[in-house]
C-alpha cells in the first residue's frame, strides 16, 4: 500500500476559489449544468487537490438579482449575458484622449468612446455573448447551486461553498434598481458621478414588494439595511454560503476615484472626514444587523491604504476590529488592466497589513466574462509575472511568523463567450504551484513598516494630516515600479515587540518606514543604534528626531523642478509630496537645485554597531498637472512624467540601499523594472518583470552577486548584470564575489544512491562562493572542487555551516575553475514519515 502523502507546505491552500458566470449554461438543462460543472472541476483538480476546502463564486449578473428578489422562484432573473457595457450609460464624457499611457493596457476603456463616434465599442453600448442566451429562474439557481456542491464534492472529494457576488457600478447586467428604480443610491464625484453605488445612500420610498419588504422599502432605508436583508432572504432561499462585495464597495464612497470626501483633486480637507468615515462605518453596522453570520469576501479598492485614508477617510482599521466574518481585500486585478504592478502589490500589502488573524487571499485574473479578453493569453501574453510577483508577498505576524497568502481565487474560469478553454488550467495550474513551492517562509531583505493605526489617526485625529498617508502610499507604489524589491510587510505595532529588544530575523533587513509618528521613528532609530538597517521616507515637518540625528534643517516649503548630480529634472509637486520641499542641509546628503535654492533629496548616517539610518525626502508629479496646467487632477491613478525629462526620486532609495550591499538597480532608471525577493528554506527567490525587454538590471547582496540556475550569469564589477529577461523566477542559492567574468550554475544528477540534485558552478575566478543549503535534517553538504565524474574522488573541501549576512551558510575562498554542492542523506534509515514527505518532495531533493 503506498502510504497517505503529505502535500508540501507551500502547495496547501486553506481554499480555492473558482469564479464562473452562467455563460457556460447555455441552456437550463440539467445535462447542461452537470456536463459544465464536471469540466471546471475537472480543469482545476491539480490545485483543487491541494485545497482544504473549494469555493464557487457565481457571476450571476451584479448583485440586482439580490436587491430585485421577491422570494419567488419562478421569477425570472436577470443575469449577465452581455459583452460590454450593459447599462449602456457611458462612462463619463469623452475628452479626446486615452487615459492609459501604456497602449497594450487599456485600463477599462474610460475614454474609449472619444475614438469611437458610431458607439461600436464594448465600452459604448452592449452585446448579447450569444444569440438568444437561455432564460433562467431563481429556481433554476437553487439547482444549480445544489448542483456545484454535489458534482464539485464527487470531482474534488473536498467541501464546496457557493458565493454571490455584488458590484456597485454599471458594467455587468442591466440593472433596473439601480438605474430606474432608485438612481438616488448612486452617489457624484468627479470620475464615476452618478454611476455607482454610495454605500452610505439612502434609498426613497418605494411600494414594491421585496423578499426581506413584502410591504416596500420604507423612505430612508440604508443600503445596508436593504441589502443586508435583501441577501439573507437570498441567500436563504438560494443556499449561498457567502457574499463578495466587489470593486471597493464598503471600503470608500467613490472606490474607484483617486479623488474623494477629502481630498478633491489639489487640496486636502479633513473636516469632514469623521463624518464621511461614520457614515462608511454605518453602512456595515446596518448590514451586520441584518446579515449578521454571513461570511463576506472583498475586492477591495484599486489603491491603497494610505490613499483610500487620504482622500476618501476610508476606516479600515474599524471594519476589522469591529464585524467579523470580513475577509481583507484581494490584490487588485488592475495590473493586467493598466500595468501598475506598483500599486497592486502596495495597495495589497497596504491592506493585509493588519489582518486580525483572518489570512489573506491571492487572486489571479485569467479571463473576463464581461469585457472581451482573457488576460492570461492576451494581456499577460502567457507570462506569469503577476503570479510570481504577487506571490512573493507576505505579512509580518506580531510573534515574527512570516505569513504568505493561504487562499487562492480564479477570475474567472470562463470567458466572454462562456467557453472554458482547457489551455489556460494547464499552464496556469503550473506556474502558481511553482510559485506556492517557494513562499516566503522568512524575513525578506526589505521589509515595508505600514504605519496602519498612525495613518487612521492622521485624518480622524486631533492632528489630521491626511496628505501624509495619501503621500505615504503612493511613494511605496513608487518605489515598486522603480525596481525596489519591496514585497514584505509589517504593521508598526507588530513589529514593535520585534524591535525590542532586536530580533535576529530581522537582523538582515532593511526596514523601509514612512517617517510620520515620533514614537515610530524612536524605536526604529534604537534598532539602528542596535545594528538594523532603516530607510525613512517622507516630509520631516513633523520628524524632528530624523531631523536632528541627520542634521537637517528646515526651510521656506519650494515646489517646481529641480536639478542636481542626476539626470534630468526632478519635479516636486507639494500637494502630491506630502507638502512643499523644506529639508536642506545635512551631514552626508544629496542635494537638488531651484535657481540657487537648494533642498536635500536623501541623507544618511551609519553608526558605530555597523547599523545605519537614511532618509529619502520623496517627490510626486503627475502628468495630469503642471505649474503652467495647476487644474485639479482626477485620476484614476498618477499617470507617471516622461522618463526621458524627468528623474524618479525614488532613484535616491537605490542609492541608500548600495551604501549597504544592497545592489538592484535598473537601466535605464526611467523604466518600469519590477523586481521581488524573498525567502524560501534559506534560499533566496528573486522574480522579476521588465515590460521593456531592453532593461538591464544590477543585482547584488552582501554574500556576493546571485548566480542563476540553469544561465550564463554575466558579473560586472562584482554584480550580477541581467539582460533581456522580461520575465524571470529564479531560486537562488549561490552567491560569488567576482570581479569580473561568465559563470553558469547547473543542477546536475544525484546519480550516486544517498544524494540529491548537486549544484555545479563553472567559469569562476578566485571567487569567494557563498552556499545557502536547504534546511533538511539528516543531510550534509559535500563541496568539491574541480570535480570529475562520479565525484567520489578529488579535493574535497572541508566545510561547516556558519552564520552570516542571510543565515546559515557554507563559505568557500578563493575558487577558480568548477565547485560541485552536492546535499548527502546520512540518516541511518528510511523512516515512514519521511516516505510519507518524499511522496510529494519537489523535484530538487531527489
Amino acid at each position: 500500500m503506498i502510504p497517505q502523502a503529505t502535500p508540501p507546505r507551500g502547495y496547501r491552500f486553506r481554499d480555492v476559489q473558482l469564479e464562473l458566470s452562467l455563460k457556460p449554461f447555455w441552456d437550463p438543462s440539467p445535462e447542461t449544468r452537470d456536463a459544465v460543472l464536471t469540466e471546471l472541476f475537472e480543469q482545476w483538480r491539480p490545485v483543487l487537490r491541494f485545497a482544504e476546502s473549494a469555493s464557487v463564486m457565481l457571476w450571476i449578473g451584479d448583485g440586482s438579482e439580490i436587491l430585485e428578489y421577491q422570494g419567488h422562484l419562478q421569477s425570472v432573473l436577470v443575469w449577465g449575458h452581455h459583452i460590454g457595457s450593459a447599462n449602456e450609460i457611458g462612462w463619463h464624457k469623452p475628452t479626446g484622449k486615452p487615459r492609459s499611457d501604456n497602449p497594450d493596457h487599456d485600463a477599462i476603456g474610460l475614454e474609449a468612446a472619444a475614438g469611437d463616434p458610431e458607439r461600436r465599442g464594448v465600452h459604448s453600448r452592449s452585446y448579447l455573448y450569444r444569440p438568444q442566451p437561455a432564460e433562467f429562474t431563481y429556481g433554476w439557481l437553487h439547482e444549480l447551486v445544489n448542483a456545484i456542491r454535489d458534482v464539485g464534492r464527487r470531482v474534488s472529494g473536498i467541501p464546496v461553498l457557493v458565493g454571490s457576488t455584488f458590484d456597485i457600478g454599471p458594467e455587468f447586467a442591466v440593472s433596473r434598481f439601480k438605474y430606474e428604480w432608485h438612481p438616488e443610491i448612486c452617489g457624484g464625484g468627479q470620475l464615476f458621478g452618478g454611476k455607482f453605488i454610495r454605500c452610505d445612500a439612502k434609498l426613497h420610498g418605494d411600494l414594491r414588494p421585496y423578499a426581506g419588504f413584502p410591504n416596500g422599502i420604507p423612505d430612508g432605508t440604508s443600503v445596508g439595511t436593504f441589502l443586508g436583508r435583501q441577501t439573507r432572504c437570498f441567500a436563504s432561499d438560494m443556499g449561498i454560503d457567502f457574499l463578495w462585495l466587489s470593486n471597493g464597495f464598503g471600503f470608500a464612497l467613490e472606490p474607484w476615484a483617486l479623488t474623494g470626501a477629502v481630498f478633491d483633486g489639489k487640496t486636502f480637507d479633513a473636516r469632514n472626514a469623521s463624518h464621511v468615515a461614520n457614515g462608511i462605518l454605518e453602512f456595515w453596522r446596518d448590514l451586520r444587523r441584518e446579515l449578521p453570520d454571513l461570511p463576506i469576501r472583498t475586492r477591495g479598492t484599486n489603491l491603497a491604504t494610505g490613499i483610500d485614508i487620504g482622500s476618501d477617510a476610508s476606516p479600515l482599521r474599524h471594519i476589522y476590529e469591529d464585524f467579523g466574518h470580513i475577509e481583507p481585500p484581494v490584490n487588485s486585478p488592475w495590473a493586467a488592466l493598466d500595468g501598475d504592478i506598483g500599486l497592486e502589490l502596495a495597495g495589497w500589502m497596504s491592506h493585509i497589513a493588519e489582518t486580525s488573524g483572518r489570512g489573506y487571499r491571492f487572486r489571479y485574473y485569467i479571463h473576463d466574462p464581461w469585457w472581451l479578453n482573457s488576460p492570461w493569453l492576451d494581456r499577460y501574453q502567457r507570462q506569469p509575472y503577476d503570479i510570481f510577483l504577487p506571490l512573493s508577498v507576505s505579512r509580518i505576524q506580531a510573534n515574527g511568523a512570516v505569513e504568505p497568502p493561504c487562499d487562492l481565487s480564479l477570475l474567472t474560469c470562463d470567458d466572454s463567450h462562456g467557453c472554458l478553454p482547457p489551455q489556460v488550467p494547464v499552464e496556469v495550474t503550473a506556474h502558481i504551484l511553482h510559485a506556492r513551492e517557494y513562499l516566503p517562509d522568512a524575513p525578506a531583505p526589505l521589509i515595508w513598516v505600514h504605519p496602519f493605526d498612525h495613518y487612521h489617526e492622521a485624518v480622524v485625529g486631533t492632528d489630521p494630516r491626511p496628505h501624509l498617508p495619501f503621500f505615504g502610499d503612493w511613494f511605496a507604489r513608487g518605489m515598486i515600479a522603480a525596481g525596489i524589491p519591496l514585497n514584505t510587510v509589517v504593521s508598526w505595532d507588530n513589529l514593535t515587540g520585534l524591535i525590542r529588544p532586536a530580533s535576529d530575523r530581522l537582523k538582515d533587513s532593511v526596514l523601509v518606514a514612512p517617517a510620520v509618528d515620533e514614537a515610530m521613528i524612536d524605536g526604529l532609530i534604537r534598532h539602528a543604534e542596535n545594528g538594523g538597517h532603516v530607510l525613512f521616507y517622507g516630509p520631516l515637518d513633523h520628524a524632528t528626531r530624523i531631523a536632528q540625528l541627520l542634521g537637517i534643517q528646515m526651510g521656506e516649503p519650494l515646489e517646481g523642478d529641480f536639478h542636481g548630480e542626476f539626470p534630468g529634472l526632478l519635479r516636486h509637486t507639494a500637494f502630491l509630496s506630502g507638502g512643499g520641499w523644506r529639508e536642506c542641509g545635512g551631514t552626508n546628503s544629496v542635494s537638488a537645485d531651484a535657481g540657487g535654492n537648494f533642498r536635500t533629496a536623501c541623507a544618511w548616517r551609519d553608526f558605530d554597531g555597523g547599523g545605519g539610518v537614511g532618509w529619502v525626502r520623496g517627490s510626486l508629479s503627475t502628468a495630469e498637472f503642471s505649474p503652467d496646467r495647476p487644474g485639479p487632477i482626477r485620476g484614476p491613478r498618477l499617470t507617471p512624467l516622461d522618463s526621458g525629462i524627468f528623474h524618479r526620486s525614488e532613484a535616491f532609495v537605490h542609492q541608500l540601499l548600495e551604501r549597504w550591499g544592497i545592489v538592484v538597480a535598473s537601466r535605464p532608471v526611467g523604466d518600469s523594472s519590477f523586481l521581488t525577493l524573498h525567502r524560501a528554506d534559506r534560499a533566496f527567490v528573486f522574480s522579476c518583470y521588465n515590460p521593456n525587454a531592453r532593461s538591464v538590471q544590477q543585482l547584488s547582496l552582501p554574500c556576493g552577486a546571485p548566480v542563476f540556475n540553469g544561465r550564463e550569469n554575466v558579473i560586472r564589477h562584482g554584480r550580477l548584470i541581467l539582460e533581456n529577461q522580461t520575465v524571470g523566477h529564479f531560486v537562488c542559492r549561490t552567491f560569488v564575489k567576482q570581479t569580473q567574468g561568465r559563470i553558469t550554475c547547473r543542477i546536475v544528477p544525484a546519480i550516486q544512491h544517498g544524494y540529491a540534485s548537486r549544484w555545479l558552478l563553472s567559469g569562476l575566478d578566485h571567487a569567494d562562493v557563498t552556499f545557502f543549503p536547504e534546511d533538511r535534517p539528516g543531510w550534509i553538504i559535500e563541496v568539491l572542487r574541480q570535480p570529475k565524474f562520479p565525484y567520489f574522488q578529488g579535493d574535497f573541501v572541508e566545510v561547516a555551516e556558519t552564520e552570516g549576512w542571510g543565515g546559515r551558510q557554507i563559505h568557500v575562498p578563493n575558487v577558480s575553475g568548477e565547485l560541485l554542492f552536492s546535499p548527502r542523506w546520512i540518516a541511518p534509515a528510511w523512516a515512514e514519515k519521511d516516505i510519507k514527505r518524499l511522496m510529494f518532495a519537489p523535484g530538487r531533493l531527489f
